[in-house]
């Protein structure tokens, strides 16, 4: 049997690289940034924010767009839009300016994660959903970990403008290439047969869905178990968001490491956690069987995962470099391996194929409504106390709330009380 399908996971895995970068390159270039535009702590952690809030208002209306026009479409609409945005990062002359550019990164950025969601949907058989999601989403960081050395190097031999030029080329690289590749299982032609058929026929867990069109929005709002993986995916999104935005800055100013240093500081853990991302996730599919996966007991590796992100609260007591650097490998890891472990959550726990795209759109909003206020408040209290060590212990605590969300919310099938459902034939998904 072929595996041609794990070149669309490949591709996939380096759209979520090359997003991340996107995102890491205003890390790295903050600091330059704000001294050339003569901004505040509290101005900066907006502007670091500021994707976000396109970001977050475009995730609905894109989950909604992947369900209508097809994951394939979106992805080439979407990163070919925040790589044009990335280039005019580099053009901006002024904070306003700025803004602009990096709230039209947000409205490209927006669907990628439920894009690589759904296409994991439609192109897996279910047995290999939790590890395809996990190889895929490690790209958030191997982005950050590549990313942040490559990008504080560009920055140091062509100014800050010229990484986001050279970051925005490569995103309309890839675009080039999906569009030239990618279509859908039942449309693709270099995908085999026989392979084309083990896909159709188990992408789904157990029996196929009953429903086709899904229930919406609406109905999906009714289950306890839709705000469950939404709140503790927000919890363990406002860790990732706090470290992908303020590790630099936090190592420059505070540790007073280099440029080119920080970079490659922030590397290490983003670097370890494309590792555990995977390995947990592989672990997660070779242990539990059909029966588990409908019961949501991938939840236990979702509240675990969390609790160990809440070990960020010690990097602040850490005397040596070193240290530092390792206990940042918790937060990092497995807050980004928690959400990867809560999108397969809500592949298993998902009723029907036709709301794929607007569950895992809800899913990511729900984390990102807690990513966007991560930058903010992160630069209010460090602007207040001269010091990161509050912001930590918050990041902390949001994780441990988190775990105990995930453990007493997503106990039910997505959408199983609504009592509208009927029984219709599955229809190809994104064809």
């Amino acid at each position: 049997m072929t595996r041609r399908r794990y070149w669309v996971y490949g591709l996939l895995f380096l759209l979520n690289t090359i997003s991340y970068t996107d995102r890491v390159n205003m890390s790295l270039a903050g600091r330059p940034v704000a001294q050339e535009f003569h901004l505040s702590p509290v101005t900066l952690g907006y502007l670091f924010s500021s994707f976000l809030w396109a970001y977050v208002l475009m995730m609905l209306p894109g989950g909604r767009l992947i369900d209508s026009l097809g994951a394939h479409r979106v992805a080439a609409m979407c990163c070919a839009l925040w790589s044009v945005a990335q280039i005019c990062t580099g053009l901006a002359v002024g904070f306003w300016t700025m803004l602009l550019a990096r709230l039209g990164l947000g409205v490209g950025e927006a669907p990628v994660s439920p894009i690589s969601y759904r296409s994991v949907r439609d192109w897996g058989p279910h047995t290999e959903h939790g590890t395809a999601i996990g190889v895929i989403q490690a790209g958030t960081l191997i982005g950050p970990a590549l990313g942040a050395p490559i990008v504080g190097w560009l920055i140091t031999v062509m100014t800050w403008r010229g990484s986001f030029f050279v970051t925005g080329a490569v995103g309309l690289v890839w675009t080039l290439v999906w569009i030239a590749l990618v279509t859908t299982p039942e449309r693709t032609r270099w995908l085999p047969d026989a392979e084309r058929q083990k896909i159709l026929a188990e992408r789904h867990v157990g029996e196929p869905p009953p429903v086709s069109e899904g229930i919406g929005y609406r109905g999906l709002l009714r289950s306890p178990t839709m705000w469950g993986v939404a709140i503790s995916q927000g919890c363990a999104v406002y860790s990732l968001y706090l470290y992908l935005s303020w590790l630099p800055n936090y190592l420059q100013t505070t540790r007073h490491v280099s440029m080119v240093a920080s970079g490659l500081f922030t590397s290490v853990p983003f670097l370890v956690g494309a590792a555990v991302i995977v390995i947990v996730n592989k672990i997660g599919d070779a242990i539990l069987t059909p029966e588990t996966l409908r019961s949501g007991k991938r939840r236990l590796v979702v509240a675990t995962c969390l609790v160990l992100t809440a070990g960020g609260v010690f990097i602040p007591y850490a005397q040596s470099l070193a240290l530092v650097v390792l206990l940042t490998i918790l937060p990092v890891s497995f807050s980004n391996t928690a959400t990867a472990v809560n999108a397969a959550l809500t592949s298993d726990l998902l009723r029907s194929p036709g709301d794929a795209g607007r569950a895992f759109a809800f899913l990511v909003l729900g984390g990102n409504v807690f990513g966007l206020l991560a930058p903010i408040v992160t630069g209010y209290i460090v602007q207040a106390t001269g010091s990161f060590s509050s912001a930590f212990v918050l990041a902390g605590i949001l994780a441990l709330v988190g775990a105990a969300t995930s453990l007493l919310l997503t106990r039910h099938t997505l959408g199983e009380d609504t009592p509208t459902l009927t029984r219709a034939p599955v229809a190809a998904a994104g064809v």
